[in-house]
């Protein structure tokens, strides 16, 4: 079975993922990880802001993170200009402008071209501008590839189960269809998600990392969404 993950950022696929990728590698399923927004200048601590520097630093953290599962991951960057280089702000507060229209349109496209299989998507739970450009993307191809949806961390530690629920809902009704949940539990993986995510240095800190792992804590696990038909498939390996 093919596995896509579209990870908006460097980071997200392993902050949201890493136990559900590790079971992927258990199955010795095809993963490919498939990062948007990976030209930027963002960094948690300072180390630079040479847009070249720091987007090389990630992709480096990036590749050191996915060698630890001893398995052979695909890694795309698509180098797309990270939403503070493209528009100077990060979460969306208004409807789409033109310049994340023509963002829609360049994933779209490469997701329409390349992508077979099942392909993990945000549920972009806190608005982050870039998290809504890929579910945009993949709601207008939906039908067409076998969708998952996953919880965007740390965002969805910072709302209340009911607002996540909320959230779900109105992508149920803007889907017309029913989706539910499944959780990748920590049993019989012998994984320590804490120590790898600290992997990606340059944009981790203690609350951040707290947050993640609170969230892993409160669900038992990671919890993400999709038709129980395509969720049946994923289970079927």
């Amino acid at each position: 079975m093919k596995i896509n993950i579209l990870s908006p950022h460097i980071d997200d696929a392993a902050y949201c993922l890493a136990l559900t990728i590790s079971k992927c590698v258990k199955c010795k399923m095809e993963i490919t990880i498939i990062n948007c927004f990976t030209v930027t200048d963002w960094a948690i601590r300072f180390v630079s802001k040479d847009k070249n520097e720091i987007s090389l630093l990630r992709k480096k953290e990036d590749e050191q993170f996915y060698k630890s599962y001893d398995f052979p991951i695909t890694i795309v960057n698509l180098d797309l200009l990270d939403a503070p280089l493209r528009s100077g702000f990060i979460f969306q507060k208004n409807v789409f402008g033109e310049k994340e229209w023509e963002m829609v349109r360049e994933l779209k496209s490469y997701l329409e071209n390349y992508v077979d299989g099942i392909l993990f998507c945000p549920l972009a739970i806190g608005n982050h501008i870039d998290h809504a450009i890929c579910r945009e993307a993949v709601m207008q191809l939906y039908g067409k590839i076998k969708v998952i949806f996953f919880e965007d961390l740390p965002y969805a530690f910072r709302i209340t189960k009911d607002e996540i629920l909320a959230h779900v809902n109105n992508l149920q009704k803007n889907l017309n269809v029913k989706l539910v949940h499944q959780i990748n539990t920590c049993e019989q993986l012998n994984f320590d998600k804490e120590h790898l995510i600290r992997i990606y240095d340059t944009q981790i800190n203690e609350e951040i990392c707290a947050e993640i792992i609170a969230h892993m804590n409160a669900v038992c696990g990671e919890r993400f969404w999709g038709e129980a038909k395509v969720l049946q498939e994923l289970n079927s390996f």
